[in-house]
């Protein structure tokens, strides 16, 4: 008879092992990688997804299970300790157990279990499948008690259903860039969606400053003049003041008329314009891309709050903000910062506060400016000179060029 205990007992303690595991490694299994696995025709993964659709139910049939046995396996601890002890092993029987369950029915299961991870959770969720089918009808009268309960005190019998956050998808990326499952280009692009989504037009667009604009009547002939100093793909058209802008001209159009006899040297400009597209500063870069290419525009005009032209935004400045800076083979880029030496740096005074922390580790604080130009402005209170130092923290900041009242560049040394 005491050997027949000790069988029993063997097998009470494995099958809380069983259901002690199956709870560890269901919670810790990546939930993305088993949904793949199930739509690749894994029948473990299917299984285990089926388990997570039912988590009441599977998490009601564990605790039963883990309670069925840890007392059925604490009796026949009992039971052994008193016939090989006696009525001493009545005191030492809890004692003994409860080092037994813990140790063995525990920590050990959890632990190999979660070793395991996936290779466990798919081969044990459909023998857990089949248990959690069995004894459905028992766990069904079981719950009516809490399920009474739990109307009466005006909560929803409905588990909350997990989702991954946006945190939880940017935590995953700089786990996979970390290590290496990402590469660094590939874990920047997946970040810079989630800004895409964030951020507004007037933090990426081109400052009317900065525009070559185009004066309504102007020549095809004078156009060219002008193309040929600044090789840019589209110009917009103003008339009678920047603030009035009247349509936009690109260089395809123009050759298109060249082509086809329509246009001359001296026809003006608007023979080839097309209309403008208006957009406030404040709309999202997001839903303004996925706009532009459904309506397929290249260029918008930003107007400000006041109705004013406060600049323009292409397609390609906002996709940009999605894959990094793109080339041009019109006009090279200016890099928007050059190395001197190992704590210098040259710095272009409309590179952006957050691409100067992220690409430099500059330290600059945000403001009411997007650009390092704007935050200069900030510190000095007035339009610099060239050559005009000033320290910011453990930075000294050296205005080295200036375009009229435009800061252009500026030199940045670590102290």
């Amino acid at each position: 008879m005491l050997a027949v205990n000790f069988v029993a007992l063997a097998i009470s303690l494995l099958l809380f092992a069983f259901f002690t595991s199956a709870e560890a490694v269901t919670l810790a299994s990546e939930r993305i990688r088993t949904r793949h696995l199930a739509e690749q025709g894994s029948k473990g993964a299917q299984a285990l997804e089926r388990l997570r659709a039912q988590e009441d139910r599977f998490f009601a049939v564990v605790i039963l299970g883990q309670n069925a046995f840890v007392i059925i396996a604490t009796a026949l601890g009992t039971t052994i300790a008193i016939d090989l002890l006696g009525t001493v092993g009545i005191v030492l029987a809890p004692v003994i157990m409860t080092l037994v369950v813990v140790i063995f029915g525990e920590m050990t299961p959890k632990i190999l279990a979660v070793r395991a991870g996936e290779r466990y959770a798919l081969l044990a969720a459909r023998p857990v499948e089949m248990v959690v089918i069995l004894l459905t009808p028992v766990v069904r009268f079981l719950a009516l008690a809490p399920n009474a309960l739990s109307r009466l005190l005006g909560l929803s019998e409905q588990p909350r259903r997990l989702t991954v956050t946006e945190g939880e998808l940017r935590m995953l990326i700089d786990i996979g860039t970390s290590e290496g499952a990402l590469r660094q280009e590939e874990g920047a692009i997946l970040e810079r969606v989630f800004r895409f989504r964030e951020g507004q037009v007037n933090e990426v667009m081109v400052p009317r400053t900065e525009v070559i604009w185009l004066e309504k009547g102007t020549t095809i002939g004078d156009f060219y003049r002008i193309f040929a100093e600044h090789p840019h793909s589209r110009f917009p058209v103003y008339s009678d003041g920047i603030d009035n802008v009247t349509g936009i001209v690109g260089i395809k159009d123009v050759l298109r008329a060249i082509s086809c006899n329509e246009v001359d040297r001296d026809s003006p400009i608007e023979t080839c314009m097309r209309g403008a597209f208006y957009v406030p500063e404040t709309k999202a870069i997001g839903p303004l891309f996925w706009e532009m290419q459904r309506d397929a525009h290249q260029m918008a005009i930003v107007v400000d709050e006041y109705g004013g032209t406060a600049g323009i935004v292409t397609t390609e400045l906002l996709l940009e903000e999605l894959v990094g800076e793109l080339g041009d083979e019109l006009r090279p880029r200016e890099r928007e910062f050059e190395a001197v030496d190992e704590r210098t740096v040259q710095v272009d005074g409309g590179m952006s506060i957050h691409d100067a922390n992220e690409e430099l580790e500059l330290g600059l604080p945000e403001g009411e400016y997007e650009t390092v130009a704007g935050f200069v402005l900030s510190q000095l209170g007035h339009i610099p000179h060239e050559g005009e130092p000033f320290s910011y923290n453990r930075l000294r900041l050296v205005v080295t060029q200036m375009n009229g009242r435009k800061i252009e560049r500026v030199l940045v040394t670590r102290l």
